[in-house]
């Protein structure tokens, strides 16, 4: 398994992800209201604000390009990678 370690600035999407996972495991279908969303940026508001909530769909789509950003800026990191 791998461990991802975060910067500070990057902790929220760390979050996220495990919010994914959780509702991944439990068969979730909805984004719980306490959701971390301090980490979606501007121009993917307005898509995963949705009217009944968080749209799932959107959630994990800006979680994981703000995972990918993360580790190419190396603000998350595999622990034991180089």
């Amino acid at each position: 398994m791998l461990i991802l370690r975060a910067a500070p600035a990057a902790q929220n999407v760390l979050d996220a992800i495990a919010v994914i996972r959780t509702m991944n495991s439990t068969g979730t279908r909805k984004v719980p209201i306490d959701a971390p969303t301090a980490f979606i940026k501007p121009r993917w508001k307005s898509l995963v604000h949705a009217d009944q909530g968080l749209d799932r769909c959107f959630y994990e789509i800006c979680a994981l390009t703000e995972l990918k950003n993360a580790l190419r800026s190396g603000d998350i990191w595999v622990q034991g990678s180089r």
